[in-house]
């Protein structure tokens, strides 16, 4: 009586199949955030504007007259430490910006603005896509190859970008709005640049597993090779 030895292939995992589906998800998610993104206003109809943006993590300070009003020091302080729910407000805002003719639209500055803009979203969805494209090689049982070595590092040093082109965005979103005079909000914008957020750290990690990835299939070519 002969038996048969099966060994299982990483294609037959079910979660290797549940992350195939899922990361094909994202991408498409993304995907349809950045067409809406170029192809919707992102203006209300009301406003009469042309186009309109979001953009997030703004400082903001109000241009007021500064409060004049005394303050009893120790009375504060006693109910900081008696309240139960403490609140610490920050000066970050989301901060709506809406070209209303295509003289600012089409500006030098705003251009450089909405070009940084673009980008940020364009590098999540390709982030996206070689996740998808890595996913979908192991679920076809390819796994030690140079293709895949190549996404992950791909994939790494986009997240790695995010940081960058935000700030990057960011820094010419205000110096759009102070060109252009578009500030009728009574806040006064500015922006700390920075290289390193959560997604750089995501990036590094996944250039560390590039790197195992391709121990092993330099070590899976030997074997081949020796075989």
């Amino acid at each position: 009586m002969c038996s048969k030895t099966q060994h299982m292939k990483i294609a037959d995992s079910r979660i290797i199949k549940i992350l195939d589906r899922v990361s094909g998800a994202v991408f498409l998610f993304a995907l349809l955030v950045l067409l809406i993104k170029i192809c919707s206003s992102g203006a209300p109809a009301l406003s009469n504007s042309i186009k309109g943006y979001e953009v997030n993590d703004i400082y903001v300070t109000r241009q007021v007259a500064p409060d004049t009003t005394h303050h009893d020091p120790n009375k504060t302080l006693d109910q900081w430490f008696k309240k139960t729910t403490v609140v610490q407000p920050h000066n970050k805002a989301l901060v709506h910006l809406r070209f209303k003719t295509y003289k600012e639209l089409l500006n030098p500055a705003a251009l450089l603005f909405q070009l940084a803009y673009y980008s940020y979203y364009i590098i999540i969805v390709l982030a996206a896509f070689q996740l998808k494209m890595f996913f979908g090689n192991l679920s076809r049982n390819e796994v030690f190859t140079k293709r895949n070595t190549r996404k992950l590092f791909i994939t790494g040093l986009l997240f790695m970008l995010i940081p960058l082109i935000k700030s990057i965005q960011n820094v010419l979103f205000i110096k759009a709005v102070n060109s252009l005079n578009l500030n009728d909000s009574g806040y006064a914008f500015s922006y700390s640049f920075r290289l390193v957020a959560h997604e750089t750290v995501f990036g590094v990690m996944i250039i560390v597993f590039s790197l195992v990835f391709k121990a092993g299939t330099d070590v899976q070519r030997e074997n081949e090779s020796f075989i």
